[in-house]
């Protein structure tokens, strides 16, 4: 089963757009680090100076270059904070659906305009298997230096009115065994990421490559007197995605939940499949030989 958003990728390998201010310091060495790792990864790559030809309109071939990516890797360094030029290329990337992977070249003061997005943290070792995930996103951290905005805690009246008529957030249905129904779409999930036990989900969530988890978890698993629970598709697991709460799901239904990568058991091709970020709530395909975490459902009925 193919997702209908891979109709929308018209090159046969990912493309990366790098967007970076020339500094001729930190920002610009990695931006060239950057390009030589996905590409030798197999990555299409375009960054300015290896893009732009002679007598070539550079903002008409920015705009090309943006809209046939699949994904725009963005070095922070102290200069974007002035470029106008990284924020109407990042804006332009958010304008038409291009996801955008921050990752920190040097410790600075994170830009207002970038404070919604997660950013890798390369400050110090660089973690190059997470960046070659921009298939499908990258799970995120921080530099000490780097200041974050707090998690919003909701007041004791916006908590009693998510539950209403019995419901949390007026839709989800919690059972004393385990699971939860999703009244808006009639699913039944564990409330429990695979790996996690106990009512609070207490533990970290175990990881599987696609092809281990279609096998153990595909269909016909046992939980709860159900026999009849699987991996969601792309379409059921994105129906969890909560962008108000961070991670982006809802913690009292789902409780312990990290802000990590979910399978789906929705193929992209023979190399991918496709996975739900819930530290953003970002959905994209992946390789299938990553090990992301896995949360099960079944219809309901």
């Amino acid at each position: 089963m193919q997702h209908p958003f891979s109709q929308s990728i018209s090159i046969p390998i990912p493309k990366a757009f790098i967007s970076y201010a020339r500094d001729g310091s930190h920002g610009e060495n990695l931006a060239a680090e950057i390009q030589q790792q996905l590409q030798s990864a197999g990555f299409a790559v375009f960054r300015d100076v290896i893009g732009l030809k002679p007598g070539d309109v550079w903002y008409h071939k920015l705009e090309f270059e943006l809209e046939t990516s699949d994904v725009m890797v963005l070095v922070v360094s102290e200069k974007i904070r002035t470029s106008k030029w990284v924020h109407n290329e990042v804006s332009m990337a958010e304008e038409i659906g291009i996801p955008v992977i921050p990752v920190l070249a040097e410790k600075v003061r994170y830009p207002l305009w970038l404070r919604h997005l997660q950013v890798l943290d390369f400050c110090g070792a660089r973690d190059w298997r997470a960046l070659l995930a921009v298939k499908a996103g990258l799970p995120a951290s921080s530099c000490p230096a780097t200041p974050r905005p707090p998690a919003e805690v909701p007041a004791p009246r916006q908590m009693e009115e998510g539950k209403r008529n019995g419901l949390v957030a007026g839709r989800y249905m919690i059972h004393n065994n385990g699971t939860v129904t999703d009244t808006e779409t009639g699913l039944m999930w564990k409330r429990c990421s695979e790996g996690q036990t106990g009512v609070d989900c207490g533990g970290e969530p175990a990881t599987y490559t696609w092809d281990d988890a279609m096998s153990k978890f595909g269909k016909g698993v046992s939980f709860a007197g159900y026999s009849d629970w699987r991996m969601p598709t792309i379409d059921e697991l994105k129906t969890l995605v909560d962008k108000k709460q961070h991670p982006a799901i809802n913690q009292t239904a789902f409780p312990n939940t990290p802000a990590r990568w979910y399978w789906s058991s929705t193929e992209k091709d023979a190399s991918g499949a496709w996975v739900v970020y819930f530290g953003s709530g970002l959905d994209l395909w992946s390789n299938r030989n990553f090990d992301f975490s896995v949360r099960l459902v079944r219809s309901g009925q």
